[in-house]
């Protein structure tokens, strides 16, 4: 039941239990610590009217989070009305937002060269927001895979497009548990779950979804 009072279960629980809660970035630039740290992370695939209600949540909590947008190829507008406020209201709490992307797809879709489509969506969010990190972005129907042109050029284009990092990035898996929710094939947990996980003491880094999550039912958004 991947409802708003079960995210609030698991975070108040790691707090009980020590952890301290850190953006993405805020987690690297602290050298990947290997215990007590609490990584929430949540790539905005779809349904944009998801993210406000969850983003509420960890303000009442007093949490931060790592939000992922898309630019190029969403089915929404990360500029307007139903999602930048909550961008805005996000970074203003101490939260961060980055570029979910799978730039190599929408560029053969396209017609487009795949690095200049990733240099566009960066310089798009960077007009408003700090920008740190990426994650790549694959549909449940995908083709293309970013990652491996990614990790292929990381060290050129981390310095040409000013990434800090980048999600998938092995340290990261070595240095934290890694929580995140998916289908296979039903909605779940997909190795971890985090209350089992919270009393090792272990850094946690967990991924979800905004638009599984929900206040009452799951088609509410």
């Amino acid at each position: 039941c991947f409802d708003y009072a079960y995210f609030r279960r698991i975070a108040t629980e790691a707090r009980a239990a020590g952890y301290r809660f850190v953006t993405l970035r805020d987690f690297i630039a602290l050298g990947r610590p290997p215990r007590g740290h609490f990584v929430l992370r949540h790539d905005l695939d779809t349904k944009p009217a998801s993210l406000a209600p969850l983003l509420a949540v960890e303000r009442e909590l007093g949490v931060p989070s790592t939000v992922f947008v898309r630019v190029m190829g969403a089915g929404y507008n990360p500029f307007g009305y139903d999602v930048f406020p909550a961008l805005r209201a996000l970074v203003d709490s101490g939260g961060e937002v980055g570029l979910h992307t799978n730039f190599v797809e929408f560029a053969a879709y396209c017609g487009l060269d795949p690095y200049e489509v990733l240099e566009a969506e960066v310089a798009a969010l960077k007009r408003v927001f700090p920008l740190s990190g990426v994650a790549c972005h694959r549909d449940i129907n995908y083709r293309y895979n970013s990652l491996p042109l990614l990790e292929r050029n990381w060290d050129s284009w981390r310095q040409a497009l000013g990434f800090d990092y980048q999600a998938y990035d092995p340290a990261l898996f070595e240095a934290a548990h890694y929580v995140n929710e998916g289908l296979s094939p039903h909605l779940g947990w997909r190795r971890l779950v985090p209350e089992q996980v919270i009393p090792e003491g272990r850094s946690i880094y967990m991924l979800t979804h905004p638009h599984w999550w929900y206040r009452t039912h799951p088609h509410e958004f």
